[in-house]
C-alpha cells in the first residue's frame, strides 16, 4: 500500500511538474521574442544592448532541466498503468512552435513577416506533429482509455511483433482503476499548467 501510494504521488508530481516546467518555457520563450528573439544578461565582455526579460534566464535553464527530471520521475512512477508521457514530446515541439508562427507572422518589430521564425515553425510542427500522427493512427489513444488493442492499425504502419513469452514477472500495477488514474493525471495537467504560469508571472512581475 505504501508504493502505490508513493507511486500516486510521484505521477501526480512528476506529471504537474512536466506541465509547469512546459508551461514556463512557453512563456520564457514569448518574452524573448516579444523583444526581438535575442538578448544577453548577466556578466558578458561587451555592453548589453537588449537586456532579457526580467527572470527568463534563470526560467529557461531551471525549465528544461527540471522538466527532463519530473519528466523521468512521472515516466517510472506510472509504469503499469495509463500514462500520458509519449504526449511530451509532442507538446514540447508543437508549443514552441506555435510560438514561432505567432511571431513569424506578426513579429514584434517592423512589418511583413519573419521568414527565419516561419521556417523554424514549421520544423517544429514536423517534429511534434509527426510523432502525435503516429499515436492517432496506431490507436494509443484507443489503448489508453479502454486499456485493449483496438485492431485499428495502419496499413502503412508496421505491426510490431509480439514479445515472447517469458517467466519474468510484470511491472505492479498502479493502484486505482484506469478512470481514477487518469483523472489524477488530468488534474496535474491543470495543477501544473496553472503553477507553471503563476511562477513564470512571479518571476517576470
Amino acid at each position: 500500500m505504501g508504493l502505490r501510494r508513493a507511486r500516486l504521488v510521484g505521477i501526480f508530481i512528476g506529471l504537474a511538474g512536466l506541465c509547469a516546467a512546459l508551461t514556463i518555457l512557453f512563456w520564457s520563450m514569448r518574452a524573448v521574442m516579444e523583444i526581438g528573439g535575442s538578448c544577453a544578461s548577466g556578466n558578458v565582455p561587451y555592453e548589453i544592448t537588449r537586456p532579457c526579460p526580467k527572470g527568463t534566464g534563470f526560467l529557461m535553464t531551471g525549465s528544461i532541466f527540471g522538466g527532463i527530471f519530473m519528466f523521468g520521475l512521472y515516466a517510472v512512477s506510472a509504469v503499469g498503468g495509463p500514462s500520458l508521457w509519449p504526449l511530451a514530446w509532442p507538446a514540447l515541439f508543437l508549443s514552441l512552435g506555435w510560438n514561432f508562427f505567432e511571431y513569424g507572422v506578426d513579429p514584434p518589430f517592423g512589418s511583413g513577416v519573419a521568414p527565419g521564425w516561419l521556417i523554424c515553425g514549421v520544423l517544429f510542427a514536423l517534429m511534434g506533429g509527426a510523432p502525435l500522427l503516429i499515436l492517432i493512427r496506431s490507436g494509443w489513444f484507443a489503448r489508453l482509455f479502454t486499456g485493449r488493442e483496438m485492431g485499428i492499425w495502419r496499413s502503412w504502419l508496421p505491426r510490431l511483433p509480439k514479445p515472447p513469452p517469458t517467466d519474468s514477472t510484470p511491472p505492479v500495477m498502479v493502484g486505482g482503476s484506469r478512470g481514477a488514474l487518469l483523472l489524477l493525471q488530468g488534474g496535474a495537467i491543470v495543477f501544473g499548467v496553472w503553477t507553471g504560469w503563476r511562477i513564470f508571472d512571479w518571476a517576470n512581475g
